[in-house]
Order: C-alpha cells, then sequence, then structure tokens
C-alpha cells in the first residue's frame, strides 16, 4: 500500500499543471558572466550592438531593479551562482551547494529533463544531483583563455574532462544548447536548459570581426568612470569601492568588452532560433539574466566587489508564454528567480528556500517583494536601498554616503551631509541593522565566511 502511495505521489508531480492552468512550459535559462546592467543596447547604451538581449528585454518582463547580493570572498561569480541553485542569500548560501535541494533538482524530480552547458562554479558533486545530461562544463570561475576552455560532459554518474582547442568558448556552449534544443524536438517531455556563459568575462578578447567591431574613439564612457582606475584597495571618486585585477577600465577595454558582449548576442540569437526551429516556441519560458556587473574605471575601480550599482546589479528579464511586455522597478535578488520559475511551472518551492517569487509582480498584484533591498561585500562594506535612496557604509569607521538614485543613478553627489538628509540617513541606518541581522551578517558569519582581513575599500 505505501508503494502504490509513493507511485501515486510521483505520478501527480509528473501531470501537475503550471501556475497558468496549461502544460509545464520549459525553461531555458540564459546566463551572462560579469555583464553591466548597462551594457545592453535597449537598456540606453548608445554603443553596444545586443539586438537579441533587446529582444527578450522589450519582449517580456524586465526588472530594473535587480541585484547580486553582495559576496565574501574575491570571486563574485562563486556565491552569486550558490544564491541562485540554492535560493538562499548571501551568509546561508552553501558556496559548493553540498546542502539543500537546489533549483534544476526541484525541475528534474518533477519529470523535466535537465541539461547544462557552461561554467559551473559550485562543484562536481552538486552538478551531478541537477541535471540529467550535460555538454561542454566548465568547472571554474574565469578562464584564462577563451580558446582553451577545460571541459567536461556526463557519462552516466560521473564528468569526463575533455578539451576542444582553437573553439571560442561562447561558440561551444551556444552549440551544445542547439544541439540538445534539437534532440528535444517533438519530444512530450518537459524540458530545463542552463546556459551559463563565461562572456564577457575577463580576459576580454573578442574573436574574428568582434575584435575591431568598436572603435574606443567612440566609445561614450559612463559619467562616473574615473581615469587611473586601481585594481587594489583605496577609495575612488565616490569614496568607496574596491578594485580588483580584471575589469581595467579604459575606453579601448569598452571597445573590447562590447565586442564580448556583441559576440554572445550573436550566439544568444542561434539560440532563440533554435528554439523557434525545433517547435518550442509556444510553450518555453526564457530567462536572460547576468550574474552581477564590473566597475571597468566608474568611481576609478576595477573588479566586482563593491556595492555601486555599475557593480552589484544584475540584468533580469523574463519572457514567453503568458509573460506581459514590462518593466517593473521591484527591488529583487537574483535568487528570487528560484521560486519564481517553480512557480510558473506549477512545481512546489521547498522550504528552506529564502528567495522571494516575482510572479506577482510579472502580473501586476504586487508592486515589489521587499521595500528595502540589502548588500554586503566582504567584511567592511554594505548598503541599503529603498525604491529612492541608498545608504553606502563602512563598518570599521562608520563612514557613510547617500545617494539619490532616481535622480543620480550613477551615484556622483552625496547627500549625506545635508541637513535635509538626516532623515532618510537615520532610517536607512535603522533599516540597514534590522537587515544585517535578517540575513545573517553576523561576526560569527563572516569569520565562518573564511577570515578575509578587514580592508578600508
Amino acid at each position: 500500500m505505501k508503494r502504490l502511495i509513493v507511485i501515486f505521489y510521483l505520478l501527480s508531480l509528473l501531470i501537475q499543471p503550471s501556475v497558468d492552468g496549461g502544460e509545464r512550459p520549459n525553461v531555458v535559462f540564459l546566463f551572462s558572466d560579469d555583464q553591466r546592467a548597462d551594457a545592453v543596447g535597449a537598456l540606453g547604451n548608445p554603443d553596444v550592438r545586443t539586438p537579441n538581449m533587446d529582444r527578450l528585454i522589450e519582449g517580456g518582463t524586465y526588472f530594473s531593479q535587480a541585484y547580486v547580493q553582495g559576496t565574501m570572498t574575491p570571486a563574485t561569480c562563486l556565491p552569486c551562482r550558490a544564491m541562485l541553485m540554492s535560493g538562499k542569500p548571501l551568509f546561508r548560501a552553501p558556496l559548493q551547494l553540498d546542502t539543500g535541494t537546489l533549483m534544476p533538482e526541484v525541475f528534474r524530480r518533477a519529470g523535466y529533463k535537465t541539461f547544462a552547458t557552461g561554467k559551473w562554479h559550485n562543484g562536481q558533486n552538486s552538478f551531478l544531483k541537477c541535471f540529467d545530461e550535460a555538454e561542454a562544463i566548465f568547472f571554474g570561475g574565469a578562464a584564462r583563455d577563451h580558446y582553451q576552455v577545460p571541459l567536461h560532459y556526463r557519462e552516466g554518474d560521473r564528468m569526463v574532462p575533455y578539451e576542444v582547442p582553437g573553439v571560442f568558448s561562447t561558440v561551444l556552449f551556444a552549440d551544445a544548447a542547439v544541439s540538445f534544443l534539437k534532440k528535444q524536438q517533438g519530444s512530450d517531455q518537459p524540458f530545463f536548459c542552463y546556459v551559463p556563459f563565461t562572456s564577457p568575462h575577463a580576459p576580454f578578447v573578442p574573436p574574428g570581426e568582434y575584435a575591431t567591431m568598436y572603435d574606443p574613439e567612440e566609445i561614450t564612457l559612463p559619467p562616473n568612470f574615473q581615469e587611473g582606475a586601481r585594481s587594489g584597495g583605496g577609495v575612488g571618486r565616490g569614496g568607496f569601492g574596491r578594485g580588483g585585477v580584471s575589469g581595467r577600465g579604459s575606453a579601448q577595454s569598452y571597445a573590447s568588452y562590447y565586442g564580448m558582449i556583441t559576440h554572445l548576442d550573436h550566439h544568444i540569437g542561434r539560440i532563440l532560433e533554435a528554439i523557434r526551429q525545433y517547435g518550442h516556441s509556444d510553450d518555453t519560458l526564457i530567462v536572460f539574466a547576468s550574474d552581477h556587473g564590473l566597475s571597468m574605471g566608474s568611481h576609478g575601480l576595477n573588479g566586482k566587489h563593491n556595492a555601486y550599482e555599475h557593480s552589484s546589479r544584475s540584468i533580469i528579464t523574463l519572457s514567453g508564454p503568458g509573460i506581459p511586455k514590462k518593466k517593473s522597478s521591484a527591488l529583487v535578488y537574483l535568487y528570487d528567480l528560484y521560486p519564481t520559475l517553480c512557480e510558473l511551472a506549477g512545481l512546489k518551492v521547498p522550504e528552506e528556500v529564502e528567495g522571494l517569487s516575482l510572479v506577482d509582480c510579472i502580473h501586476g498584484r504586487k508592486g515589489s517583494p521587499r521595500d528595502y533591498l540589502f548588500t554586503a561585500y566582504m567584511l567592511n562594506e554594505r548598503a541599503i536601498r529603498d525604491q529612492q535612496y541608498k545608504l553606502f557604509a563602512q563598518l570599521d569607521d562608520g563612514s557613510h554616503q547617500l545617494f539619490d538614485l532616481r535622480n543620480d543613478p550613477h551615484e556622483l553627489n552625496d547627500l549625506s551631509q545635508k541637513a535635509s538628509s538626516r532623515g532618510i540617513v537615520e532610517r536607512l541606518q535603522s533599516e540597514l541593522v534590522k537587515a544585517r541581522e535578517a540575513y545573517g551578517d553576523t561576526p560569527e558569519a563572516l569569520q565562518r565566511g573564511g577570515g578575509f582581513r578587514r580592508r578600508r575599500f
């Protein structure tokens, strides 16, 4: 009898309808690496050409205030992906994803065929739990050479290493995704296809014609750009922030960076065409997201370990059947995508997941899932924002900055010392204390996080 109950339960999972009452949708998740939220044509960038990203943003729901919650390690990509896959915030997300139920696991257990190609930064064991099939998987953070990426494919219960020298990583990953989509043509089994690219992560070496597509003399540098960006500690023109070893800021680096993005956009277009060509357009949700941004000289900084908008914002857009064309200003985290995709597919969200579903925001039933959004970078740097203002704080000396993001999106004018801002500063300081407690930002958590030296960023 118990065995029959289990069988009926599993069958009920397989036939459970989507949230909209129809058949369960396929999911294609396209994920770019180190792409600034302003590095898309449709989002107002006058230089970079991204027709396929533009199509996704303009054809679905775009979240204009989306963020990664931060990092306690120099490799921001690592905790970013841990949060996304676990649905947990920064101080509770397991970096190796060795506990809890991961997002692709939920889909796999519900009868989806799960497939991945591209970058997985959180260990092989967690990957094997999530995906039935895998091709061209890179287990790591940053490939030193986009033409020499160490790869793996899944064979049974193990990942087998191999190499494809001389082929750019974006091409390899797009080829694998297109091949998978072709194999699903005519299948009744829904699929979850995860494509985390390694582009436009440094090194900025776009291939072929993309290497010279953009003239540095014609690049429009960000308003907060400062020459002589630092790769180490110190303060930029805005006062706070830490650099990094990648993403050095100059007109030439932006030209190469945009070349990487346009090359990536072309291959995203190939995947979108495969979705259409192989009959998946009417039943496939498409997510396009970036993990976080990159300073590239903004505020005189390099790298991505700071809470300025250019580094901490992500791109999130969803499109497909039932998704309206709109722009949402909801305050959201990247890890909110876990419960959102589950709800859109009609799947039960595990109780341990702390992300908040964005389905009500998508359909206009709610403006924002939260009133304040908190970010944390390394041991010393914290920020909290509401729909208009952002408080940027240093923990070691209590110093802070205040920006009016609605009227100063590039964070050029510190309002913290104005008498008229006193009430705003005090309110946000109070909310910051609450947020640190709520998200587990405690001395004990920081100590567990690796014992990084306290720095003045």
